[in-house]
């Protein structure tokens, strides 16, 4: 890639700013994303934002590209996410992004709670292209639905969630909002970074009506060419603003430990394929054999499990993108 300035670009072309639109801060560089912002800042990179350029132009210049969760425009009376062409990734943004990394950059990428049918975005045809596929679900701590607003629910990982040496670095918990898990595809140069702890955190996809009760990787690390990237199913843990977690738990440490993995030149680092990292991506797969253990899904003796649990995501809010009107502190 030759001598790349230390540039990090923030994409504000997909509808980060359509956040607003509930009354809650944006998803920008000069919001909810300025903790990220900061600790780039402190590793000696200027960061902006993409416009007034198209991405794939603006990306020639940026040693890495930050992607804050994309959505389409707020439907208030439905308190859900309306698709809209301009914040989909184009097809020659997505060839743009996967050149990008091929020649040596760094992406740094968030999804958002149950997934591109949520939000109205197409991150899975970017996610999978990197062997990432997107689910549709979210993982949340079902304990907790009762007693906390949707907006605050939360729950916690240990650093034996982590499978990654460095990246755990100091790490005792993060704090997290519900967030999407990944599918890791044979093959992948790609691990998880993070794994949900299972159990009573279930995974409630949406779309397929499936209920998962282990653990799944919500956040994933991977090698494109010469680059690296790290995708995230949610973006709280690294955000300011009323809902962010970047002050919790152990998550600042845990911002820093990624970003030093991503913007690594040493070539000392240890590859996520290959090695004791990538065992983990295999024992997932070998758990399809256990599935029937571990997923209940909306046929026969399953359907009352996942008709409740739907019953009570709708009663509480979380499969709504509430507003701020809604908004009972």
């Amino acid at each position: 890639m030759g001598e790349t300035p230390r540039l990090a670009l923030f994409d504000d072309t997909h509808g980060q700013s359509n956040w607003s639109q509930t009354g809650f801060p944006s998803r920008e560089i000069s919001s909810n994303f300025s903790g990220i912002a900061e600790a780039l800042a402190a590793r000696g990179f200027d960061c902006t934002a993409v416009r007034p350029r198209p991405l794939a132009e603006a990306a020639r210049c940026a040693r890495l590209l930050v992607l804050p969760p994309p959505t389409g425009t707020y439907d208030p009376v439905e308190e859900c996410w309306q698709p809209v062409p301009e914040s989909l990734l184009s097809a020659a943004e997505v060839d743009a992004i996967l050149r990008f990394l091929a020649d040596g950059g760094r992406l740094l990428a968030f999804a958002y709670r149950f997934g591109d049918s949520f939000t109205g975005a197409n991150l899975s045809d970017l996610f999978t292209r990197l062997g990432c596929p997107l689910n549709d679900d979210a993982v949340f701590d079902v304990t907790r639905l009762r007693d906390e607003h949707p907006l605050q629910l939360h729950f916690e990982t240990a650093a034996d969630t982590m499978p990654l040496g460095s990246t755990k670095d100091g790490i005792s918990k993060v704090c997290w909002r519900p967030a999407a898990t990944f599918r890791l595809m044979p093959g992948a140069a790609a691990a998880p970074l993070v794994l949900s702890p299972g159990g009573r955190c279930i995974a409630f996809d949406r779309v397929q009506r499936r209920i998962r009760f282990q653990s799944l990787p919500i956040a994933v690390v991977g090698r494109r060419g010469h680059g690296r990237f790290a995708l995230f199913g949610g973006p709280h843990l690294f955000e300011t603003g009323p809902f962010g977690l970047l002050p919790m738990a152990d998550n600042r440490r845990l911002l820093g430990n990624v970003l030093d993995w991503l913007l690594d030149e040493s070539g000392t680092t240890p590859s996520i394929v290959g090695g004791p990292v990538s065992s983990v991506a295999t024992e997932l797969a070998a758990a399809d054999e256990w599935r029937a253990l571990w997923e209940v899904d909306d046929v026969g003796p399953g359907r009352p499990m996942v008709a409740f649990v739907e019953r009570l995501l709708q009663e509480t809010g979380i499969l709504k993108a509430l507003g701020q009107p809604s908004w009972m502190p």
